[in-house]
């Protein structure tokens, strides 16, 4: 076997076949979701490979990577920068690897350079998978147990509320024996809800989320009242927490390198500026504020036939109208499935 690796890497060293070689032994020993996500943008860079009639890796000289880049900018399927810097971040790991069997000097990597990408970029429509949040929430709970920051990703990944609903909450808002939290309007002490009293709702929630809860009330809450001599839920030493913190939270644990996830930009945790403190987090292209949370838990609701006008409208304090056309990243098709699942057998 040695041998066959030797082989690979010397004389002519094929653009495929170390390509495949490195996807089949994944050196990084990354998620095989991640393996595929590299196939899939290494593919670009060995069709341009084909375009160049390069077949041996060693010819690839610095020039190579700015007409790469040119390459991808022409491609019709890559519509944003977004999608370009991916495909740049996998194939300058790529080349990082190929660096460490000798096929290009230290450093040859770094000429492969990633655009900037800012959060408008990104566009409006945002959102993130339940199934990350998920991740998050119970990294949280394995490693900052009943913190405020756990608390706060429980909640928003289990109920799809506003900030600033969160926000809002008090310590006696909260049912703990029949799990649910009163939404409650108290605009006259400081905590309108965005829609009023036509806001207020009761939500519940699950058993995890529940003890997430009771554990941070009994071990890490702060016992003081705000300025209104209300009990606020979630707190600091100070009083209420703020609308900001909450936010710095959300950003903070978003990126995926804060739950040990491997960089999808091919950023160094260890010297990328964004990963060194919360308050640089929002820097990160990947981290997100809080809304899109709210929007990944709707389009999760929608996608599996929860019905928008009975339960996700009024869950989540938004009508079927404004759902419908800000609140679900669902395709057509996922959406004409969901309904399908929920009528048949009827």
């Amino acid at each position: 076997m040695d041998s066959a690796r030797d082989e690979l890497f010397s004389g002519t060293v094929s653009v495929d076949k170390v390509i495949e070689f490195y996807l089949e032994t994944n050196p990084w020993d990354v998620q095989p979701t991640t393996i595929t996500s590299y196939r899939t943008r290494l593919r670009h860079f060995q069709q341009f490979c084909e375009e160049q009639d390069i077949q041996d890796l060693s010819e690839i000289q610095p020039s190579h990577t700015d007409e790469y880049h040119n390459f991808l900018r022409n491609k019709s399927q890559l519509t944003s920068r977004k999608s370009i810097k991916s495909c740049l971040a996998s194939l300058r790991k790529f080349f990082r690897y190929c660096e460490r069997r000798e096929v290009f000097e230290q450093g040859f990597h770094k000429y492969v350079i990633l655009p900037s990408i800012t959060k408008t970029e990104n566009g409006g429509d945002t959102w993130l998978p339940r199934e990350e949040a998920k991740e998050i929430v119970e990294y949280l709970g394995k490693y900052e147990p009943f913190s405020k920051e756990h608390l706060i990703w429980a909640l928003l990944a289990e109920t799809g509320v506003r900030q600033s609903t969160l926000h809002a909450f008090d310590l006696e808002d909260y049912n703990s024996e029949e799990r649910y939290i009163d939404v409650v309007n108290r605009e006259e002490t400081g905590t309108r809800l965005k829609n009023g009293d036509a806001g207020q709702r009761e939500i519940s929630i699950s058993s995890e989320a529940a003890e997430a809860l009771d554990g941070y009330i009994q071990a890490k809450r702060n016992d003081i009242t705000d300025e209104y001599g209300r009990d606020p839920l979630l707190t600091t030493s100070n009083g209420r927490l703020q609308k900001s913190t909450i936010r710095q939270y959300v950003y903070a644990w978003s990126r995926p390198c804060a739950i040990g996830k491997e960089c999808p930009v091919g950023e160094d945790p260890e010297t990328c500026p964004a990963a060194q403190t919360n308050n640089a987090a929002y820097d990160c292209p990947e981290s997100v504020s809080p809304h899109p949370v709210r929007r990944g838990y709707i389009t999760h609701l929608r996608a599996n036939g929860v019905p928008t006008a009975d339960v996700i409208s009024d869950r989540c304090d938004a009508s079927p109208d404004v759902i419908e056309q800000w609140y679900d990243m669902c395709k057509k098709s996922e959406r004409r499935e969901a309904r399908r699942s929920y009528v048949e057998g009827l």
